[in-house]
């Protein structure tokens, strides 16, 4: 996939005819990004971003050409350029993902953000719910009762265990039986291995 990938980009440099390469870097870049592959039906910046890059030639308005004034072919592009304030897209936010069982679980788990070891669980629990609320639970840990965000919670399936019935069990401890050799003496087992 890497070899695949280092013929693109070398043909496509190839193709400016330029001695200075690093220049035009960002151009083939941003084209290998945004040039359609068919075998997945999107282009790679869709499957990075989840949608299209914008790409040079539509950060400008279509106009005609009925105005063929270099004078004013400047100037008006030098109004559009300040005028130019594209649409800023934030990649790197992601909507967190709420549990809908939250809302009526009775014991969550907590997910341990902090640095973990390496055999040290994701998520620590169940905890007891005490308070619900829009962004925020109110758990207890230990004892205490925490504020905790929603998406760090997870909610806790537990099977409702009944609890056995009390019955009285009387013990009766049996004799253990008479082993004999084949001569007929009674073998008995040391005392210490007695109750073992």
């Amino acid at each position: 996939m890497i070899e695949r990938f280092h013929r693109q980009l070398k043909a496509a440099i190839k193709s400016h005819q330029t001695e200075r390469w690093v220049e035009i870097l960002p151009v083939v870049l941003m084209g290998i990004r945004a040039a359609w592959k068919e075998d997945l039906k999107a282009t790679p910046a869709e499957m990075v971003y989840g949608e299209s890059i914008r790409l040079p030639g539509q950060f400008l308005n279509e106009t005609s050409n009925e105005n063929n004034n270099p004078d004013d072919f400047t100037k008006s592009l030098k109004n559009i350029m300040k005028k130019l304030q594209p649409k800023l897209r934030r990649h790197g936010e992601k909507a967190t993902f709420v549990y809908k069982d939250l809302a009526t679980t009775q014991q969550v788990f907590l997910r341990h953000d902090a640095p973990k070891g390496s055999l040290q669980l994701p998520y620590d629990g169940p905890y007891q719910v005490l308070n619900r609320g829009e962004k925020t639970f109110k758990i207890r840990i230990k004892g205490r009762s925490v504020n905790v965000s929603v998406d760090r919670l997870k909610p806790a399936y537990t099977l409702q265990q009944e609890e056995p019935e009390q019955t009285e069990v009387t013990q009766t401890l049996e004799q253990p039986k008479e082993q004999r050799t084949k001569s007929g003496r009674i073998s008995r087992p040391p005392v210490r291995f007695e109750g073992a």
